[in-house]
């Protein structure tokens, strides 16, 4: 069912400075970066072989799931995308095996929201499923 990992999503409380951080310590030069205001955040993506590392920064502090997690949790992996052949198949699969999944609904996915297994399914995971590019 899962092909690859497409992504790592790390939350941070300064995108511009910890994209500073990343590219002096670990060399890594932000490919896209600014505000995605249909998220919510601003982010920087850094691509690494065939996968990204994306920070990600709430647009407005203190609002949306971003901020929470950062007022919780604070700074770290907020969650990782996980490739898959095909994302009809893997819905129903999952649903099959009892997985919480958040946005299945065919409602939610014809506008496109993404799809993602619950964190209460994975043991404190969130990840989003991404359908492989044909």
């Amino acid at each position: 069912m899962f092909t690859r990992v497409r992504g790592v999503h790390i939350a941070v409380k300064d995108v511009e400075e910890a994209t500073k951080e990343y590219g002096e310590k670990f060399g890594f030069k932000a490919s896209k970066s600014g505000p995605q205001p249909q998220l919510g955040i601003k982010n920087a993506i850094f691509p690494l072989g065939d996968t990204i590392v994306e920070l990600i920064e709430p647009l407005e502090a203190g609002e949306g799931p971003v901020a929470k997690f950062l007022d919780t949790r604070g700074e770290g992996i907020y969650m990782f995308a996980l490739e898959v052949d095909n994302i009809d198949s893997a819905v129903r699969e999952l649903q099959a095996k009892g997985v919480r999944l958040l946005n299945a609904d065919p409602e939610s996915r014809s506008k496109g929201t993404p799809v993602f297994i619950h964190p209460q399914s994975t043991h404190g995971a969130l990840i989003e499923l991404n359908e492989k590019y044909k």
